[in-house]
């Protein structure tokens, strides 16, 4: 199992642990998730706030190329910011072209989050245009602004107070010129082909078959210790054990098999004096 499926495990495995903190139980996580609504489109009119800290609206950052978009918290110490790096590295690899072919948007989820703190995710995880890496613009909005933002893409989402931190879907988002969302994918999972494929599509207006149901959270994860809770441990612990186990009988049965084939070799290579039959030779 490797690193990135270990944190899918463990991070899906959250909307039923048990209570992670006491700001946040249980069937609050089970809320959270994505659910896009029947010809998802978002809302042109919507202002938002770009790095210098001018709003335009929507429309003015899709300008006439596809993009994608992926929300987070500035200032999140978990999921974010790997989330981040998949999307951007997966855009890198794709054979398109930053700017002409599409654009990157990271929405705050925060509205107290500042341009200082969008700044600083983004030189952690992107990093500076032209050193590979794809044009990205990392915008802010007011709490009216996102509310209307996550209503349009179903993102679900619940904030802990006590840590300043949300518990929110993990996901990138494919959308066309015109505001539709053509596709919804788990970020951990984005890989280059599939990213660019629902970039074509978005633009040309094809809507892809969209993953209605993303509940992949970015919630709980502890970076001092690299883990998320005790229950999430054993999950973790039993998921490598039933890994084990499946090479262990795979081994066994490839010796047996091994085994049998000797056996069988030996059989027909035995000579006639050796088998005790009389011959006419």
């Amino acid at each position: 199992m490797t690193r990135s499926r270990a944190i899918a495990v463990a991070a899906l495995a959250l909307g039923y642990a048990s209570i992670l903190h006491a700001a946040v139980t249980r069937n609050d996580l089970s809320k959270v998730g994505i659910e896009l609504p029947p010809r998802a489109t978002l809302p042109l009119n919507l202002p938002l706030q770009g790095e210098d800290g001018s709003a335009k609206p929507l429309q003015f950052w899709l300008g006439a190329k596809p993009s994608v978009w992926v929300l987070a918290d500035f200032t999140c110490k978990t999921l974010c910011g790997p989330v981040i790096s998949i999307v951007s590295d997966a855009l890198t690899h794709s054979g398109l072209r930053s700017g002409a072919d599409f654009r990157l948007f990271v929405v705050g989820l925060d509205p107290k989050d500042t341009a200082a703190d969008a700044a600083r995710m983004r030189r952690a995880q992107i990093g500076l245009d032209g050193d590979g890496s794809p044009d990205s613009h990392y915008l802010r909005g007011d709490a009216n602004a996102l509310d209307a933002l996550t209503k349009a893409l179903g993102f679900r989402s619940v904030y802990d107070a006590d840590r300043d931190q949300f518990a929110h879907p993990a996901a990138a988002f494919v959308v066309s010129p015109d505001g539709r969302v053509t596709r919804a994918l788990a970020g951990l999972a984005v890989d280059p082909t599939t990213l660019r494929l629902a970039i074509i599509d978005a633009g040309n207006g094809v809507v892809g078959t969209l993953a209605h149901h993303i509940r992949l959270l970015c919630y709980g994860y502890d970076p001092a210790s690299g883990t998320y809770s005790v229950a999430i441990g054993r999950l973790l612990a039993a998921s490598g054990a039933v890994t084990i186990a499946m090479l262990a009988l795979l081994i066994g049965l490839l010796l047996r098999r091994e085994c049998g084939t000797r056996g069988i070799g030996t059989s027909v290579h035995r000579s006639p004096a050796q088998s005790g039959t009389p011959t006419t030779e």
